[in-house]
């Protein structure tokens, strides 16, 4: 309802319109009773028609009239003619603040005094249990003589819609509905919103706290320090964006520097928790001689020491006492031991173990070094999913809604939880730190391979078998950032790692295989160049000490100077943590905080080059090892026809380097060396007749598929060789023995082939083309090949007619490799991207070759290993078992999960040792 000068509302007569606030339109009024000036606030019309809103408004505004401060625009009652409700107010002559600060930023001697008095109408409001919930500076009056009043203290609630605390803490924002914008209250409040209130979460006192931070960094600066185009952005940015404190004044005393960092804490826990601080250290710093000039560098300095603040007698002496024992200590420890390094370890509860699985690292810690993210599957469950545990906390617990997640990784502010949806690797996702529904940020045109999230909010990322992407970490099409080098073989660019004081990206770039043998890179995002930095290595991290930190091929942890202006190595790499899981996909599960915290997980025999084992699996669950055969660097696995021996690559030494073929009699447990190569092999496949072995070696730099009597009589005979350097891998036979069929590895590209066995032996192509396909099998009737192919941007298994290629179909679901027939030629066994489930695809062909295939069904789950170029199982005749290699380790089963948690290695104030060791030069 719109009131007219000259007209009245009870016993107020209207003499003129003051404004129109977020929450109704206010009239200057007179008080013909009292004779007095006052403020009517008339509410909008929907509060007539909503009698329990209405009610509660009543009891509210009852609340508010009690309180009683200098500073405080009195509530001197309700007013109500017809249908018209107004809230009849002290009124207030004078400026906004909002309208002071259009003017410029107000200098210290004057903003300081405005904060004092705002901070005691806080402190007054919240000695009664009423919190303001919308401080702004357009609610705050500085009258000509100086003095501050607090406006609509408390109204915020009072006009908003009941809401229970299950309703609050699930809405997206408390204020984002329909009638709440129409009433302007967003648009007027979400600059000054605490992150827990922008989220729609019950609020305190300390979402006035931060209300009273921006306000007063406002008024130093002479500008929002939250703001945006839309609303929408402008709480984006109060949950995400990073504070650029150099826009104080150099001026500013440290204590105020100390004070808005204190109230402007995204984590609510961590908050000043009483806003009477803040009116003491305001009163302190008018008092003292702290003025002066004040680098920017000081908004970092420590607090005051303990003793030099106000606390209870009681606190002074349990300090007293923890000096006196911290003294003690220092005084027997080593006098090797640094006294600012600790280090302990972590035993994650069994209510929320950790898990080690092949894929993305396992675990994060946060940015600000409070948190541990880790994967890991709770008992009875049969996925896994994310676990979050504080640094200094006991207890783990499972990040709701984040299951068949892999690959965590923290967003710089703390608030969000990026990861990779381990149903389909080329998914990236985030999710809440305090769990909810999970977001996809975008889809990848390969499979992820490493993330970082830089403070720009945008998320770097790398692929497999392509190059590095950027993206907004609100969302969108990913942005190709580097692209593979076709004439350096290059296969992937993975691991990046943003230095943000450089504009830069650390990252690695493969050629082939092994993926933990790629070279450290440096991306320059504003140029694009990129520049090699002569290390091997994965999962490079950059350190604000001026070093990059990488994982080396032996499981170590290095380091190096690097000079991040000219984005170059100045030294040589020193190892400083031993025997940290490294996997054979280049994953390596340590992590470093911005602060120097570090943690990591050791590896099984402290590689995973580790030495492996052969189990026995079922359809129906079943684990056996195999005891007969001992621990070794398999690689590669092939049952014989008649199921009594298998074929196999042995690594020598650590799981790196020069492969052999070796035959295994699966009852006695003999070993029976068949080859004695210089360098690697691939891939041995029996002949229908099991009488040879085929199997692809590398000579003197060139590949080439031969064979030999699987008893080790006669010699070596070379099939075939090619004019190039790509690898080979024998893969199959025809039914009749006529066609071999291989495979050859060349960078990031795959092609399939097969050999005349009859004849000059000639080299027929099938696939040759831009994709990576590779590991053929053809059918038991010789009519169909099925293969993996990159050609979708993920590995899916496809199947079609054999040799004459068409009538193509994909049987995989989401992604797939490793693909092998059952020998009845019913079924199609495939791997998911993890290579931690084996699947099952029901095959039909009918009476006119018509081909069909079935929903795939999972045969087993298993922690299988896998290496690009090998196949490390292969089934039984009957179909029913499977013969695979899995890594033989302590702290994993065969399925893949914690035998027992793995402890997290944690090391505090690690910078300090990175410094000493491995000096920077800065």
């Amino acid at each position: 309802m719109a009131l007219e000068v000259g007209s009245r509302l009870g016993v107020f007569e209207v003499t003129g319109r003051l404004g129109e606030g977020g929450m109704g339109v206010v009239y200057r009024a007179t008080d013909t009773t009292l004779h007095r000036d006052v403020a009517l606030k008339v509410l909008p019309d929907a509060f007539a028609e909503d009698s329990e809103r209405l009610a509660r408004f009543q009891r509210e505004a009852q609340v508010l009239a009690s309180l009683n401060h200098p500073n405080i625009a009195a509530i001197y009652g309700l007013e109500k003619s017809g249908d018209t409700r107004a809230l009849v107010l002290e009124l207030v002559e004078g400026p906004t603040l909002q309208d002071r600060i259009a003017k410029g930023p107000i200098p210290l001697d004057e903003a300081l005094p405005i904060a004092r008095q705002i901070a005691e109408a806080l402190e007054a409001a919240h000695e009664q249990g009423i919190i303001h919930r919308d401080l702004k500076p357009a609610n705050v009056k500085v009258k000509d003589d100086g003095t501050v009043k607090v406006l609509d203290f408390g109204l915020a609630k009072a006009l908003g819609p009941e809401l229970s605390d299950t309703e609050a803490a699930n809405s997206p924002t408390m204020t984002m509905t329909a009638a709440a914008t129409k009433m302007g209250v967003i648009m007027g409040t979400a600059a000054y919103m605490s992150p827990e209130q922008a989220r729609g979460k019950t609020v305190d006192k300390r979402a006035d706290i931060w209300a009273f931070g921006v306000v007063l960094f406002e008024m130093l600066t002479g500008r929002q320090a939250f703001g945006g185009t839309d609303i929408s952005e402008t709480l984006a940015a109060v949950l995400r964006q990073e504070m650029d404190w150099n826009e104080l004044p150099s001026e500013t005393p440290p204590s105020i520097r100390r004070l808005l960092r204190r109230c402007l804490e995204r984590d609510h826990r961590r908050r000043l928790p009483e806003i009477g601080t803040a009116r003491l250290e305001i009163d302190e710093a008018g008092d003292s001689s702290e003025g002066g000039p004040t680098p920017a560098t000081t908004a970092a300095s420590p607090p005051p020491a303990l003793w030099q603040r106000p606390v209870p007698a009681i606190a002074i002496g349990v300090g007293i006492a923890l000096v006196a024992g911290l003294a003690v200590w220092t005084s027997t420890r080593p006098e090797t031991e640094p006294a600012d390094v600790i280090r302990f370890e972590i035993l994650p509860p069994d209510d929320a173990p950790m898990s080690v699985q092949l894929g993305p690292r396992d675990l994060t810690i946060s940015p600000d070094g409070t948190l541990i993210v880790y994967d890991g599957v709770p008992p009875g469950a049969s996925v896994p999913r994310l676990h979050v545990r504080r640094l200094d906390g006991t207890d783990a617990g499972a990040l709701r809604g984040a299951d068949q997640a892999m690959g965590p990784f923290v967003s710089p502010d703390g608030e969000w939880v990026g990861f990779i949806s381990q149903q389909n690797p080329a998914s990236l996702r985030k999710i809440s730190i305090l769990g909810g529904q999970p977001l996809t940020v975008t889809e990848s045109p390969a499979r992820i391979l490493g993330t970082s999230w830089g403070r720009d909010d945008r998320i770097v990322f790398g692929t497999t078998t392509s190059g590095l992407f950027r993206v907004s970490a609100g969302g969108g099409d990913p942005e190709p950032l580097t692209t593979l080098d076709a004439e350096l073989g290059e296969s992937s660019h993975s691991w990046p790692s943003i230095i943000p004081e450089r504009n830069a990206v650390l990252f690695v770039i493969s050629t082939g295989t092994p993926l933990l043998t790629g070279q450290l890179a440096v991306l320059d995002l504003e140029s694009r160049a990129i520049t090699r930095l002569g290390l091997a290595g994965v999962a490079p991290h950059y350190a604000p000490t001026g070093h990059v930190v990488y994982a080396a091929e032996d499981a170590s942890v290095r380091a190096v100077a690097f000079d991040v202006v000219a984005l170059e190595v100045t030294g040589s790499p020193v190892p400083l943590v031993e025997g940290v899981l490294v996997k054979g996909d280049g994953t390596a599960d340590f992590s470093i905080s911005d602060g120097g915290r570090l943690l990591y997980v050791r590896s099984p025999n402290d590689d995973l080059g580790s030495a492996r084992s052969f189990y026995w699996a079922d359809r129906q669950g079943g684990r056996e090892l195999v005891a007969s055969l001992p621990d070794d660097f398999y690689a590669s696995v092939a049952l014989s026809p008649d199921g009594a021996d298998v074929a196999v690559n042995v690594y020598e030494g650590t799981g790196g380097g020069a492969t052999d073929v070796w035959t295994l009699d699966l009852e006695r447990g003999t070993l029976n060396r068949l080859t004695n190569e210089s360098g690697r092999t691939t891939n041995p496949l029996w002949t229908l007749d099991g009488r040879r072995i085929v199997y692809g070696a590398e000579r003197e730099g060139r590949w080439g598929l031969f064979w030999r009597n699987a008893d080790g009589t006669g010699d070596t005979e070379l099939l075939v060789t090619l004019d190039d350097t790509s690898g080979l891998a024998p893969s199959a036979w025809s039914p009749d023995g006529r066609w071999l069929v291989f495979w050859r590895l060349e960078g990031g590209q795959g092609d399939i082939g097969m050999i005349a066995m009859e004849g000059d032996r000639a080299v027929q192509w099938l696939f040759d083309s831009e994709f990576l396909e590779a590991r053929p099998t053809i059918s038991p009737d010789g009519n169909w090949i099925a293969y993996q192919s990159n050609r979708s941007g993920l590995d899916e298994i496809y199947v079609e007619r054999f040799p004459e290629l068409g009538d193509r179909h994909v049987v995989s679901t989401g992604s797939g490799n490793r693909p092998r027939w059952s020998p009845d030629g019913r079924e199609l066994f495939y791997f998911d991207a993890t290579g931690s489930t084996l699947n099952a695809v029901a095959i039909d062909v009918d009476g006119d070759g018509g081909f069909s295939a079935g929903a795939p069904t999972v045969v087993f789950e298993g922690f299988v290993f896998r290496q690009r170029e090998n196949d490390s199982y292969d089934v039984t005749a009957d179909g029913q078992r499977f013969l695979v290699i899995s890594p033989s380790s302590g702290i994993v089963d065969f399925a893949g999960r914690a035998v027992a948690s793995p402890p997290i290695q944690v090391v505090l104030n690690w910078f300090s040792e990175l410094q000493a060791r491995v000096p920077a030069g800065r």
